[in-house]
Parts: C-alpha cells; sequence; structure tokens
C-alpha cells in the first residue's frame, strides 16, 4: 500500500515537471521576449563600437 502511494507521488511530481518545463513556460515565454534582442531590451543595437555586447 505505501509503495504504491509513493510511486503515485513520484510520478505526478515528475508528470508535473515536464508539464511545467515543455508545455506551460513556452506557452508563457513567448509573450515576454524583448524587442531587439539586445540585453538591454533594444535600446542599442549590435556592431557599435560600445554596444556592451561583447
Amino acid at each position: 500500500m505505501i509503495q504504491k502511494t509513493l510511486v503515485l507521488i513520484v510520478f505526478a511530481f515528475a508528470a508535473g515537471f515536464l508539464l511545467k518545463n515543455f508545455v506551460w513556460n513556452p506557452i508563457f515565454e513567448s509573450r515576454r521576449k524583448t524587442t531587439a534582442g539586445t540585453l538591454d531590451g533594444g535600446k542599442t543595437k549590435c556592431g557599435d563600437k560600445d554596444c556592451g555586447c561583447h
């Protein structure tokens, strides 16, 4: 009885971990992307002398 309960708890944690990392996060992280992909949120462009990218 206890062994089955522990297996179910571990399975629930594993399924929750996989759902969070591969389903939940990609859906909501796509909404939070920056405009130009730079470190400061698009205020500088890479290639300038002092952009801070390198």
